[in-house]
């Protein structure tokens, strides 16, 4: 007997030194691929908003969240070097996944007694987790975000959970700079984005049942160590980087502006609820007989129904991954969330049914107790949070929550191995399914990653076209394609008489936030610009004419009309639109409208 258990654990350190590797390549698919793009491309839209308002994250306090405090003092400190930001962010997404995966393998060792004794284990489950993390680059912006820090911070609290529950479970005292550093992250969260405490709520809960397993004296003490941290965290921002009376008013201010056009919460409730369904029902017709081999497969008892099984997961796998194939189910993007959403889904679907399958069927006496069968009320707790997280985190968002959800695949993947690690006692076509799934999924992530960054990058042509070397200062380092560069260049030049010094005020009407920050200008009111939310932008315009003037009058640049509400905010600012004049016909300015004060315009052609 003994001789068989060492061979069973030989056996076992050898699939493990295999899945180390083909995760470790995985990872290094996706994070060559980051680091080589970053210096690839830029997005006038939405990544020029971001960087826009970390250019000026200490003179304009109008924002929507607060993650220019977080970001804006690195850019500052990378000399306002964008490839140096985007690196950064690389780095912060890596260090967190790992960080992440490692907390919860080192928990899930002590669930799981008989997997090997070696470091392998949580090598190689951290490796599977990072490979995960692929999904983070799927089709967001290269430069951060809040929704990074919403993603980030979630994970490091789940960490900071899962460290508390691996002391209760060896019955020792919770370190008591878990809790600190849980609290610090909470600050740091709420700033970033005030609807984060949807999800910090959720892993809060989790961490008081958790806490609770070694009494409500540890639960009290958990909450005043977080609530220690939270305090250091808002007199760090009060005291090194701005100061809070002065942030959250400005906060405040531009939520009020979008308070009445907004989606109210019920009206989320139901863009998310319909989406989700949909993209139940697409999964569910898409991938029905994978499940259903699955389930077949986990409670088989009778070897014919055994072989049954096995035949129908065989072909269950074929015709999914056909139809990931044919449907652009691993392929990056904007374009292509609905789609990888499917395939995703359709992942942990596969690992929810052998998890039930295993549970019941041991319940009812068909099949032997497995590990996941004798799990307590603490685990399934966490189990439950990690399924729920990739949802709950992307709280907020107007569109359908999978589009940002499910770049927290991480904690799905970490649920897959907590599911087959747990589930020895099942037939061997069960535990084969979950597995190959896994590997499936993260292989499905890594492409998804892989060619959002490569040949669908946010809003941009794909890599092959970007070759050529940006010259203006504001892009230093970046390659775009040769007509942005040809036209940001051109543009530049033409206004160069105007924008000199840097700082210009300027307003670009609508959703080009990056051609101010290309032309060292500074936004007039709020960075963001867009053409659903012309009363938020005209309010901020109002805001902060009537408070801080600017010294010159902006400068206009327009793709569409001026309306008559843009006019009157400009008012404010004692700007009368009838004394500015087109620099020149639109075609001729890179068919944008450049409205320049006609006083200047006489200057300079005089001079």
């Amino acid at each position: 007997m003994s001789t068989l258990r060492v061979v069973l654990r030989d056996r076992r350190s050898v699939l493990l030194v295999g899945v180390l590797v083909v995760a470790a390549g995985l990872a290094a698919w996706w994070i060559v691929a980051a680091a080589q793009s970053a210096n690839r491309g830029f997005d006038i839209t939405d990544e020029g908003y971001y960087l826009l308002s970390y250019r000026w994250w200490d003179s304009n306090p109008l924002a929507l969240t607060g993650v220019q405090y977080l970001y804006g003092p690195v850019f500052e400190w990378f000399g306002y070097d964008i490839v140096k930001l985007r690196v950064f962010r690389l780095v912060t997404v890596v260090f967190v996944h790992l960080l992440f995966g490692y907390s919860f393998m080192r928990w899930l060792r002590g669930r799981r007694p008989g997997m090997p004794r070696s470091i392998l284990f949580e090598l190689a489950g951290t490796a599977l987790i990072l490979a995960a993390g692929g999904m983070s680059f799927a089709w967001l912006p290269l430069s951060p975000g809040y929704n990074d820090v919403i993603l980030l911070g979630a994970l490091t609290l789940l960490s900071c959970v899962l460290w508390m529950a691996t002391a209760v479970d060896r019955d020792r005292q919770v370190p008591f700079w878990v809790p600190v550093v849980a609290g610090l992250v909470i600050g740091v969260m709420v700033l970033a984005k005030w609807t984060s405490v949807v999800v910090i709520g959720l892993i809060v809960l989790a961490a008081v049942v958790v806490l609770a397993g070694r009494g409500w004296r540890s639960v009290a003490r958990g909450i005043l160590l977080a609530l220690g941290g939270l305090a250091v965290t808002a007199l760090v921002v009060q005291l090194f980087v701005v100061r809070l009376n002065v942030a959250i008013p400005g906060i405040i201010t531009v939520n009020k502006f979008i308070a009445g056009t907004s989606y109210t919460p019920a009206d989320l409730l139901q863009i998310y609820w319909s989406s989700g369904i949909k993209l139940l029902g697409r999964t569910l017709q898409a991938h029905w007989l994978l499940l259903l081999a699955t389930a077949l497969a986990t409670i088989a008892r009778w070897r014919w129904l055994r072989l049954t099984a096995a035949v129908l997961v065989v072909a269950g796998l074929v015709i999914s991954v056909r139809h990931v194939l044919a449907g652009d189910g691993a392929l990056g993007g904007s374009q292509h969330t609905g789609a990888y959403a499917q395939t995703l889904l359709a992942a942990v679907l596969v690992a929810v049914v052998a998890a039930a399958g295993a549970v019941i069927t041991y319940r009812v006496g068909v099949t032997e107790c497995s590990r996941l069968s004798r799990e307590n009320t603490r685990t399934w707790v966490i189990l439950a949070v990690l399924v729920l997280l990739p949802f709950v985190q992307a709280f907020g968002t107007n569109t359908p929550l999978y589009t940002i959800g499910f770049n927290a695949f991480a904690t799905w993947a970490a649920v897959m191995i907590a599911v087959l690690t747990g589930i020895w006692a099942t037939p061997v076509a069960a535990r084969a399914t979950v597995g190959l799934v896994l590997v499936g999924a993260l292989v499905a992530t890594a492409s998804i990653a892989y060619t959002g960054l490569i040949d669908y990058p946010y809003r941009s042509v794909g890599r092959s076209q970007l070759t050529q070397a940006a010259t203006l200062p504001a892009l230093k380092g970046l390659y775009l394609s040769e007509p942005m560069e040809q036209n940001f260049t051109k543009l530049a030049g033409e206004l160069r008489p105007y924008t000199e010094p840097g700082g210009r005020p300027m307003l670009a009407f609508d959703k080009m936030a990056g051609l101010v920050l290309v032309l060292d200008g500074r936004p007039l009111g709020e960075a963001w610009v867009a053409p659903k939310e012309r009363d938020r932008t005209d309010a901020g315009i109002e805001e902060v004419c009537r408070k801080n003037p600017p010294p010159r009058p902006p400068l206009l640049l327009l793709n569409r009309l001026i309306s008559l509400e843009d006019i009157a905010a400009l008012d404010t600012c004692r700007v009368d639109f009838r004394d500015y004049d087109l620099l020149a016909p639109p075609q001729q300015t890179i068919g944008v409208q450049v409205w320049i004060p006609k006083a200047e315009r006489s200057a300079t052609t005089t001079g």
